[in-house]
């Protein structure tokens, strides 16, 4: 292959999630397998068990995530097709990924005590629909318990919520674990204590999350429960102004078909359980 052709054929990683990274930096030359294949991204199940999903340009999606510079051409990559690691390259099909130089991206949520720039941003936004699950009984049900558990910092009530949420609904990522996904980001940022002080809790919802939802939803929750998170639900939770606030919840609500709104309610139903 020339030099050229070969060039067309690599892709740069411009930004790397760091827990991906250091799996990455650890993982064995037989690295996964192609899990699925969007127009907009890839996931790749890795030897770990653990998801990689690649993108586009841009903040990073997923507290999985790299962003390149270009995805493969549609067409050319197919789920199962094997992925090896050489170096710091990924190689599939031919073409390498390259993580060399990629900027490395923290996506723990701090935790801090000043949620007022938020909760001006979002109590008084109208948000978009979402997907119709969360609208349903059921879901309402949930939402309800885990907001009481909250609410009284009753961990037990919190779970109780959150595990009828699990695989609520439909697609790659159901509107239930979105919307604990947000309810979570608010827990680590404001009350972080209420599931450390009892660990039984976030292993239960976890092992929930590891049967009773889809592979992608899975690994969103699972990161969630340890208070990593997209930079879109980062930058939204730790903004310090009500302007930050609100750009960054455009930019949240922008994420996927209902994604985005689904995980923006979590976050609105934690703040108001709070009485933010």
């Amino acid at each position: 292959m020339t030099t050229r052709a070969a060039e067309t054929r690599l892709v740069h990683v411009q930004r790397l999630a760091a827990g991906a990274a250091r799996r990455l930096e650890a993982a064995p030359r037989a690295l996964g397998r192609v899990h699925s294949v969007f127009e907009r991204a890839v996931n790749i199940l890795c030897h770990d068990g653990c998801l990689l999903t690649l993108h586009g340009p841009g903040s990073l999606a997923a507290p999985f995530a790299a962003a390149v510079d270009r995805l493969p051409p549609s067409g050319v990559l197919a789920p199962g097709m094997a992925v090896e690691r050489m170096g710091e390259r990924l190689v599939l099909d031919g073409r390498a990924i390259d993580w060399r130089g990629a900027e490395v991206v923290e996506t723990a949520l701090a935790a801090a005590g000043d949620g007022s720039a938020l909760a001006a941003a979002l109590l008084a936004a109208s948000l978009p629909a979402g997907a119709a699950a969360l609208r349903s009984p059921a879901a309402l049900d949930a939402q309800r318990r885990l907001a009481g558990g909250l609410r009284r910092g009753d961990a037990r009530g919190f779970a109780d919520g959150a595990l009828r949420l699990i695989g609520l609904g439909e697609g790659l990522t159901p509107a239930g674990d979105d919307c604990l996904v947000g309810a979570l980001a608010v827990v680590h940022r404001f009350r972080r204590g209420l599931l450390a002080a009892h660990p039984g809790v976030p292993r239960e919802i976890a092992a929930a999350a590891r049967e009773g939802t889809t592979v992608v939803a899975r690994e969103f929750l699972l990161h969630a429960l340890e208070g990593r998170f997209s930079e879109a639900v980062i930058a939204l939770a730790s903004a310090g102004t009500e302007a930050a606030a609100r750009d960054a919840l455009a930019d949240l609500l922008a994420m996927g078909a209902t994604s985005g709104a689904d995980t923006a309610v979590g976050m609105r139903l934690g703040l108001e359980a709070l009485g933010a």
